[in-house]
This record gives C-alpha cells, structure tokens and sequence, in this order.
C-alpha cells in the first residue's frame, strides 16, 4: 500500500469515528431527554395520586360531616319537643360530632400534606437521579470525544 492510500484509508477511519461519535453522542442526548421526560411523567404520576387521595379525603370528610349534620338536625327537632336536659344532651352531641368533623378534617389536611411532602420528595430523588444519569452520559461523551482527539492527534 503507499502512503498515500493509507493517507486515504486513516481519513476514512477518522470520518467513519467521527460520524460514530456523532451518533454516539444523539444517543447520549436521546437517552438524557428520555430521561427527564420520565422524571416529569413520574412526577406528574405523583402528584396526581396525592390529588386523588386529597380529593378522596375531601369527599369522605364531606360526607362524614353531611351525615353528622343530618344526625343533628334529627336530634334537634326531637329535643325540641322533649325538656331542656333533653336539649343539653342534643348540644353535647352537636358538639362531639363538630369537634369529630373538626378532627376528621384536620386528618385530612395532613394526610394532604404529607402526600405533597412524599411527592417532593420523590420527586427531588428522581431530579437527583436524572442529574447523575445525565452527569455519568456527559462524562461517557467527554471520554469519547477526548479519546478521539488523541487518537487524531497521534
């Protein structure tokens, strides 16, 4: 072979690399967008099951206190036709189921708080993992690219 053929034949090795790493690298990007797409649709995934729950908190509580409150209004109407104990012991009852609705519903607010917290903080471990993912394909690349130029270098 003369040298100029091998001359031909290095170039089209370098191009053929270069062209590798090209691909090499849109791969990389694909892999890192992907993985922050997954990172979002988890997230979102998230946040939808803590709305769910905070929604079936709402409901229950809601309904919790509807039933309470219809209880009430058949007691009162029954006290009002029976003597002032009789009233005293209605109040006492209202008061109970109030403070249980009261209860219930504060339940439900952290209950809400800490599915918010538990999404934070899944969300904050997927951001990490996404970043290292990220980081560890950059580096990968970096490597590639460096080795290359060495390689064209010598």
């Amino acid at each position: 072979m003369t040298n100029e053929n091998k001359l031909d034949d290095l170039k089209n090795k370098a191009s053929d690399l270069g062209n590798d790493l090209k691909f090499k690298a849109k791969e990389m990007q694909l892999q890192g967008e992907k993985a922050g797409d997954d990172l979002k649709h988890k997230a979102a995934e998230i946040k939808l099951e803590g709305e769910k729950a905070l929604h079936n908190l709402n409901t229950e509580t809601d309904a919790q206190y509807t039933e309470a409150k219809v209880s009430f209004d058949e007691k009162a109407k029954e006290a009002k036709t029976e003597s002032s104990e009789a009233e005293n012991k209605v109040q006492e009852k209202l008061d109970h189921l109030k403070a249980e609705a009261s209860h219930k519903f504060e339940e439900a607010k952290l209950k809400a708080t800490e599915f918010k917290q538990e999404a934070s903080v899944k969300f904050d471990e997927l951001k990490v993992q996404a970043t290292a993912k990220l980081d560890e394909l950059k580096k990968t690349a970096t490597e590639t690219l460096n080795k290359f130029k060495k390689d064209d270098q010598a």
